[in-house]
Order: C-alpha cells, then sequence, then structure tokens
C-alpha cells in the first residue's frame, strides 16, 4: 500500500475545524480586549494591586493604594506582572493572562470531549463555551476567575480520567492543578473537586477508592511543596495578617456573611443562571427534564454533580454574583454539545432573540432609570446614556436582532448551529457594542478624572467616599482614602460623596477641576475646621 494522502475533502474538512476553533477563541477572548475601560471594582483592585506590585517589586504580597490586599493569592498578580513587563500598562497587558487562561480552558476541555465522544462533539464544545456570555465575560476580565476555572475544570476532568484508569501519573496530576488552584483563588479550588468527588464515588459504591485518592501521601507532598514558598514570602512579608484576612474575611465570612452589597437569596441562581448560560440557556431546561434518564450515563452523572455541588454552594452564599455559578458549568456546556440534537430545540431561540429586544431598547431603559434614581451619581451617570450610545449602537443592535431573525428563520442551519451561530452574533455585539455602552457610562469619567489628576503630580490626591481602584491604575499612583480631607487636598469623589463633604465643611472653597457623569475632581482651596455632624 502506498503512503496515506490527504485527500482535498479532509484537507478542507481539517481547515473549517480547527479554523472554527480559532475563530471562536479569538472572538471570546481577545477581540478588543484593549479597547474599554477597566472596570471597577474587580479589574481595577486586581490592576492596581499589579501596578503596585511591579512598582515596589515586592512580588511576595499584594498591596492596594498602600494598604496590604487580602482578597485573592498571588498567581493571577505573578501573570499579570508578567504581561505588563512585556507590553507596558495597558487594558491589553492587563486582560491578556485572562484570555489566554479561557483559551487553556476550553482546550482542556476540548481535548477531553474529543477522547470521550468524538473530534464534531468537541469542535461543538468549544464553540458553545466560547460563546456563552459569562465565560467571554470572565476570560477578557482582568480578574483571578479564569486561571481558577482552567484550574478547576484540569482537576475534575483528570479525577474522571483516574476514575476510568487509575494510575500515579494522574493522581499527581490532580494534586498539582489543585495546588495552582489554590494559588490561583483559594480553598474553592480544593473544595469543590473533592465534594464532587466524594459524591460521585459514593453513589457508584466506591468510597474506599475515594478515600485512598484523597489520603495519597505523594499527592499532598506536591501540594504543599507548591504553596508553601509563596505561604512563607507571604508571612514575611504581612505576618499573620494575610492568612487571618484572606482565609477568615475573603473566603468564610465571604460565604456567611454579604460583601460589596453582593447580598442574594437561595433562588438568585435559578435566574441568574439561565442568564449566564445565553444565548444556549433553553437546553438546561430540556436537559433537566430528561435528567434521570441521561445520568444513567456515569460521565452525564459526574458532570452534573459537578453542576450541583457549585450550585448549592453558591445558593447558600452569603455573598451571590453571577459569575460564581460559572465554576460548575463547564461540564454543563459539554453535555450540552454531547446531546445538541436532543437538548437544542426551535423554541429556546426565544432566549436570544429576548436578548438582542432588550439590547435595542437599552438606551431607553437606561434613561428612564436615571429619572427613578435617589443617587445624584446614578442620575448624572446613566443621563449620559445617549452620549455612549448613539447611532453606532443603535444601527448594530438592530443588525443584530435582525441577523438573528434571519438565523432562525433560515433553513439551511441545523438547530445547533443556529445556536452556535447567534453565539457568534451576541459574542461580537456585546465586546464590540455594549460593552463600549457600560465602560462608557461607569468607566470612562473615571479613567478622565485620573488623566487631569495625573498632571498634578505635586497636589496630594486623596479618594472620598469612592473605592475606584482604577483611578489609582490610571493615575499611575497610590490614591489613599482619606475621610478626613483637607485644604490642599486634590479630592477624588462622586456627586453624592461631595455633596456629604460640603455639609461637613460649608466654608471649605472647593474648586471644580473635572465633573462628568456623576464623578467630582475638586481641590480643596481653602477652609475652616470642619463643624460637628
Amino acid at each position: 500500500m502506498g503512503p496515506l494522502r490527504m485527500t482535498p475533502t479532509l484537507r478542507q474538512s481539517n481547515l473549517l475545524h480547527y479554523g472554527l476553533l480559532f475563530a471562536a477563541l479569538f472572538i471570546a477572548f481577545f477581540w478588543n480586549i484593549w479597547g474599554f475601560s477597566l472596570f471597577d471594582l474587580d479589574e481595577g483592585a486586581f490592576s492596581e494591586a499589579t501596578r503596585e506590585m511591579l512598582a515596589n517589586s515586592n512580588f511576595a504580597a499584594t498591596y492596594l493604594d498602600g494598604e496590604p490586599r487580602y482578597d485573592k493569592p498571588i498567581l493571577s498578580y505573578w501573570f499579570q506582572a508578567l504581561s505588563v513587563t512585556l507590553f507596558d500598562l495597558s487594558e491589553f497587558s492587563l486582560r491578556l493572562p485572562s484570555a489566554i487562561a479561557a483559551s487553556c480552558w476550553l482546550l482542556a476541555c476540548y481535548r477531553f470531549a474529543r477522547q470521550q465522544w468524538n473530534r464534531t462533539t468537541a469542535l461543538y464544545t468549544v464553540l458553545i463555551m466560547a460563546n456563552t456570555l459569562w465565560i467571554g465575560i470572565i476570560g477578557k476580565a482582568a480578574i483571578a476567575d479564569a486561571w481558577l476555572n482552567l484550574f478547576l475544570t484540569l482537576t475534575l476532568l483528570d479525577m474522571w480520567r483516574h476514575w476510568e484508569n487509575p494510575t500515579r501519573s494522574l493522581l499527581l496530576r490532580v494534586y498539582l492543578w489543585m495546588a495552582l488552584g489554590l494559588l490561583a483563588k483559594g480553598p474553592v479550588a480544593v473544595l469543590v473537586p473533592l465534594l464532587v468527588s466524594g459524591i460521585f464515588y459514593l453513589i457508584q459504591g466506591a468510597w474506599r477508592r475515594w478515600l485512598a485518592a484523597i489520603f495519597y501521601l505523594p499527592g499532598w507532598v506536591l501540594l504543599l511543596a507548591i504553596l508553601t514558598p509563596w505561604l512563607w514570602l507571604v508571612y514575611q512579608d504581612q505576618g499573620l495578617g494575610f492568612f487571618q484576612g484572606f482565609l477568615l474575611d475573603h473566603n468564610l465570612k465571604r460565604f456567611s456573611d454579604t460583601r460589596e452589597g453582593h447580598g442574594g437569596k437561595l433562588w438568585y441562581y435559578l435566574f441568574a443562571l439561565p442568564l449566564v448560560l445565553l444565548p444556549f440557556s433553553a437546553a438546561l431546561f430540556t436537559l433537566l427534564r430528561n435528567l434521570r434518564e441521561l445520568c444513567k450515563d456515569s460521565l452525564t452523572l459526574y458532570l452534573m454533580i459537578w453542576l450541583g455541588v457549585v450550585f448549592v454552594l453558591v445558593s447558600f452564599s452569603g455573598t451571590q454574583l453571577p459569575h460564581y455559578v460559572v465554576y460548575g458549568i463547564s461540564g454543563l456546556l459539554m453535555l450540552f454539545a454531547h446531546n445538541r440534537e436532543r437538548l437544542f430545540r426551535s423554541w429556546g431561540l426565544v432566549f436570544p432573540l429576548l436578548f438582542f429586544v432588550l439590547m435595542l431598547a437599552l438606551p431607553w431603559i437606561l434613561e428612564a432609570a436615571a429619572g427613578s434614581s435617589r443617587k445624584l451619581y446614578e442620575r448624572e451617570m446613566l443621563a449620559r446614556v445617549w452620549d455612549v450610545a448613539g447611532t453606532a449602537y443603535i444601527t448594530a443592535s438592530i443588525v443584530a436582532l435582525l441577523l438573528t431573525l434571519a438565523v432562525i428563520f433560515t433553513a439551511k442551519l441545523e438547530r445547533p448551529a443556529k445556536f452556535v451561530a447567534i453565539g457568534f452574533i451576541q459574542t461580537l455585539f456585546v465586546f464590540t457594542f455594549f460593552i463600549q455602552v457600560m465602560a462608557g457610562l461607569q468607566q470612562q469619567p473615571v479613567q478622565e478624572a485620573a488623566a487631569i489628576a495625573r498632571q498634578l503630580s505635586d497636589k496630594h490626591v486623596i479618594a472620598y467616599g469612592v473605592h475606584r481602584p482604577s483611578f489609582s491604575v490610571y493615575r499611575d499612583a497610590i490614591t489613599p482614602q482619606d475621610r478626613s480631607p483637607e485644604a490642599g487636598d486634590v479630592i477624588f469623589t462622586d456627586a453624592d460623596n461631595l455633596l456629604k463633604l460640603q455639609q461637613k465643611n460649608p466654608d471649605a472653597v472647593l474648586e471644580l477641576l473635572f465633573s462628568k457623569g456623576g464623578i467630582r475632581l475638586v481641590e480643596w482651596r481653602d477652609a475652616k475646621p470642619a463643624v460637628a455632624n
């Protein structure tokens, strides 16, 4: 027999396959990551802590506006610092590590789906995951969540491989991923895998195998060998403060109490999960209706336990945000891909259709919200909606809506392909037009105020009543929080807090340096002692 040659048909098939794979990853995570301001609070805080890390050459611990930051471990800051060192300080360099982590996350799922099912299912896995709304948001954000999702996914997928074919190398790899997850986000990187695997092994009647795996001494030695050097360094820098602040305040209290106003109810994620899964939300309801039958397959059961564990944990948490539930959806989206012919129904196309109708109506909705808000900052911020959502946004909304309708009614595409095509439309629209409106409203005034403050290098600039770390990033300097400003200070604040400051100091002469969208930058020219409250 002669050598095997690639036929034109096979070559074209491979070109389409890998072309779609590349396009999905690029559009989801790399497209336009440079094109909009850093968002407060999370992006601003991570970015400013990274900037201070480089400015102080302190790579052991993180600080935010000069104060110790205990929120997260160190790994994502190291990657951001490396990126900024290579490409200078910018939105692109700060977000690039998350884009790379998210791409690796999806490629890990691609490899697993190809091993478990087939090449086409693996491609659909990436096409679905890349165009899921909240995965796109996480993959473009300068925060630690893309790294956590990568290491959580690697841990849980290797746990399944170890169930199928128990080897020491796989078990060591599980402990490696958990160690890196701990360095990226903390105890959740261990808690979720232990609960998922424990429940699955118990159902399968193999709890002795599970105990042997979790008490595998070489694995714990590897995990501690990875963690201990950094733990020692952060202890040398911050003493017990980091351990108390991180473990107690930012983990146990975040679970038991509401933080940063992000409270919720037990039913919060019943509504948040369909939003997170857009435009593929309807497949969840179809899957749940057929759950008993589908879970006869052991892998499906395992992946659904993964979702269930995360869903229960975040539902009972005192602090609730939509992206928390993303920790559990990787396996769910792989099931969407595997059962695509069964789960994607025509009625489910109403979800993305309603989304684009809402996007078209968004400027009018925000305009109405501006009139009803009791806070001056919110009224001024939202009142600028037509300054940032002009003709281009309205035109893009209409085009996206019409393209969605065209995809829905075309007979040339099968249902799964229709959902994926609409996913591409959604991803391009959200991260080209919608994101510009949100950044223009919330962050553009902060960035412009920082540019003015940056020119005042001889002045003492403080923040009063606001916590927007992106101001420090764009100003390229620490901005301390100060509850008692004095004459000579340049004060960064918002409209509501400026009124409070004026009420406390009625004789102060405050020169307005910048005012836009509810953000204020003033210089205190003259003052008398503050009056009592």
